[in-house]
């Protein structure tokens, strides 16, 4: 450790820090600045955008013993420029999840300090180095050039108007002043830290050496394995495929699954040589791809599988057979899809504490009433004894849905009686969590001399890794959508999710309809092309309009926006049609093509149920509490949720104070996935805001048209002349 001395947003500052530790680390743990965030400690990301004698620099590329004598400025300054920036991002929606936010806003404040006006160009060229994996940036840049050339301050809503309003976002003031508080941001003072030895093999049985004197001679408070669970070492998304355990009793599934806990201090923790750690390996054949693990005489991954198949998807209607005479172009293709990373910014981090008989998980997370049963059975207690508060998110996309750093954070704070934190690596999340699930499919499809399609089939494997995630749901969620949002008269469709010795496979933005869609999209390409009709006539002709029937004999009488879609996409494809063709005539070597494509993706859980619970109070002091069990992962509900219990109970956004997410305080508002939260907890908010209604007009013995106004501590109800 060295003392460095240097100035920290315009005051002088003294701090002992390892001089080859990354600056982020020593502005973070050791300063508590956590504005900064830290998202890949390789450059890659810019989270951790600085400014270092007034350049842009990502902190995790200096050592912090390099900044000595010299001026730094983060997020937490008080800069002029950096509070306009801070402004325009909430005005114009630029913050989403908020894990880049202060990247972006230190990057933008770099180059409005060089350039004070600058064009498009220039701003896309100044955030180059700082992702986001949830805008396409186009209001990050419209913030920025706002900050530039004059913000026009978000709206603030008027009582019975939230609903359609652009308000700023209930959550964003936090997200752009860089005081979100995600997964790494937060822990008690004195947490132990934890780090999980993982299986460098697919397919392996070990056996564990003198783990008692290694954990001596390194200072550990502890090194946990699965004999240390001490409820079901076993989770996962559906009551009947909890498969994955929290460590691996001896073999392992996949490269990168947990076998041991490592839990100490800090310094203790990190400068463990995991080559040192006494355990012994028997490698295994590897079941890698479907087809591998589908192959006669391949052995079962779970015992009670023989077949590796998990589950099974079937959807059929009509005569797929009389659909295909019936056609006068009939095309089959095989289309293969690979994992795919959810990538988000803020990896998985979390710390947990046993209070008494209970446990408190604080973590990044998409569901936290899924994490709260999952921790429950793991630990063995009533899930009443188990509280989940959910962090800031930062970024999930469906990779967040399933448990990660939660059941092994709870086993490690139950069994010690301390608090433990944890923090994936870049690598470890890649490693370890659930991707997009790669496809095997085969496709069939027919359409008549009209370019009307008359039948559609595919088989689909997916690989579910190791262990089943959400499997199950995959493979019943595809033959629903593989047809597309186009009519289609005979329908076969099938599908399996298979085990393989592969990281596990889980939700991502879909459940497999993307996959299907590449197969679909693709086929319907090449009957257009061999019939003669534009694609954009072959989409138009076929597209599922009001009141057609889909694959599962569902009529869409409310509505359905494809047919509107397309009709007002048709001069755009035309132009870009005509664009190319002049282009490709012009040049020889290179061309240039035009593509189109239509998905559609049903809303909410997949043959379930789909509930939510919210609730809204008014106490005698006049606080007004909207409890709103749905985490917000950066597609807005919190902000949209308060717009409709707002509009529903007749005050605006402003009168409420909100808590969101944490499982003590807030009901089953279901998991955020699916597009769901808008519709299905919406609808929850507007009842709930209805019912406080209800109940106060009916103690004033007003009429449904009165309307409220709160102040303080005093309600004044308004009917006609009456108040």
């Amino acid at each position: 450790m060295t003392r460095l001395s240097f100035t920290l947003n315009n005051r002088d500052v003294t701090v002992e820090a390892d001089p080859f530790a990354p600056l982020s680390e020593t502005l973070r743990l050791s300063l508590g600045l956590t504005g900064t965030k830290s998202g890949c400690d390789a450059g890659d990301c810019g989270a951790c955008t600085v400014s270092l004698d007034g350049a842009q620099v990502c902190a995790c590329l200096i050592a912090s013993g390099q900044v000595e004598g010299r001026a730094i400025r983060t997020i937490e300054s008080d800069d002029p420029l950096t509070k306009r920036l801070q402004a325009a991002f909430l005005a114009h929606g630029a913050a989403q999840c908020g894990i880049c936010t202060p990247g972006m806003i230190m990057a933008a404040a770099d180059l409005l300090k060089r350039e004070l006006r600058p064009t498009r160009q220039n701003v896309e060229d100044a955030l180059g180095g700082v992702l986001c994996r949830c805008t396409g940036y186009t209001k990050i840049i419209e913030a920025v050039l706002a900050a530039a050339h004059g913000i026009t301050p978000a709206a603030v809503a008027k009582a019975g108007a939230a609903v359609g309003a652009r308000i700023a976002r209930a959550d964003g003031a936090a997200k752009v002043a860089g005081t979100d508080l995600f997964g790494a941001d937060s822990a008690p003072a004195d947490a132990l830290w934890m780090r999980v030895l993982r299986s460098p093999h697919a397919s392996a049985s070990f056996e564990l050496g003198d783990l008692e004197g290694f954990r001596v001679a390194n200072g550990l408070a502890a090194i946990l394995t699965a004999k240390d669970v001490p409820g079901e070492n076993s989770f996962g998304i559906f009551p009947t495929t909890k498969d994955q355990p929290v460590f691996a009793d001896g073999f392992v599934r996949f490269r990168g699954e947990a076998v041991l806990g490592l839990v100490g201090e800090r310094n203790a923790v990190e400068r463990l040589d995991f080559a040192a750690v006494p355990i012994t390996w028997t490698v295994k054949p590897a079941l890698i791809g479907v087809s591998s693990a589908l192959a006669e005489g391949a052995p079962a991954i779970h015992e009670a599988i023989a077949d590796n198949v998990l589950t099974r998807g079937f959807l059929e209607k009509g005569d797929v057979e009389a659909g295909h005479a019936a056609g006068s172009v009939t095309i089959e293709r095989q289309f293969q899809t690979a994992f795919v990373e959810h990538a988000y910014i803020e990896p998985e981090a979390g710390y947990a504490m046993r209070l008494g008989d209970r446990i408190e998980v604080v973590a990044s997370t998409q569901a936290p009433y899924m994490d709260l049963e999952d921790v429950a059975r793991v630990l063995g207690i009533r899930q009443d004894q188990v509280r989940i508060r959910p962090t800031a998110c930062g970024g999930g996309f469906g990779g967040k849905l399933d448990v990660s750093v939660q059941p092994l954070l709870a086993v490690a704070a139950w069994t010690l009686n301390r608090p433990v934190r944890m923090v994936y690596s870049r690598m470890e999340s890649m490693a370890s969590t659930t991707k997009r699930h790669p496809a095997s499919i085969t496709a069939k499809a027919s359409a008549d001399a009209s370019g009307a399609i008359t039948a559609f089939e595919m088989m689909g494997d997916f690989n579910t890794g190791a262990y089943a995630s959400w499997g199950p749901t995959v493979a019943n969620r595809v033959p629903v959508h593989a047809t597309g949002p186009y009519r289609t008269p005979h329908v076969r469709n099938r599908t399996r999710a298979v085990f393989t010795n592969e990281t596990p496979s889980g939700a991502f933005r879909g459940f497999g309809v993307p996959q299907a869609a590449i197969a679909q999209e693709s086929l319907y390409d090449d009957l257009a092309e061999a019939l003669g009709i534009d694609r954009w006539e072959f989409r138009r002709r076929n597209a599922i309009g009001k009141g057609d029937e889909t694959a599962t004999g569902q009529v869409l009488t409310a509505s359905a926006g494809l047919p509107d879609c397309l009709d007002a996409l048709k001069p755009d494809w035309d132009a870009a049609l005509l664009r190319v063709a002049e282009h490709n005539q012009a040049h020889v070597r290179r061309k240039r093509g035009v593509g189109i494509a239509c998905m559609w993706y049903g809303c909410g859980n997949t043959s379930m149920s789909n509930p939510s619970t919210m609730r809204v109070s008014l106490k005698p002091d006049g606080s007004l509490t909207f409890f709103n069990g749905a985490v917000d992962i950066g597609q807005g509900s919190t902000t949209v949720l308060l717009q409709i219990c707002a509009d529903a109970l007749g005050l605006p956004t402003a009168a409420f104070g909100m808590v969101v997410g944490d499982t003590d305080l807030t009901a089953d508002a279901g998991k955020t996935s699916a597009s769901r939260q808008t519709f299905v907890s919406g609808k929850a908010a507007f009842l709930a805001g209805q019912d406080l209604r209800a109940k106060i007009l009916a103690q004033a013995n007003a009429g449904p048209a009165a309307t409220l106004a709160l102040s303080g501590s005093v309600l004044t109800i308004s009917d006609g002349e009456a108040s």
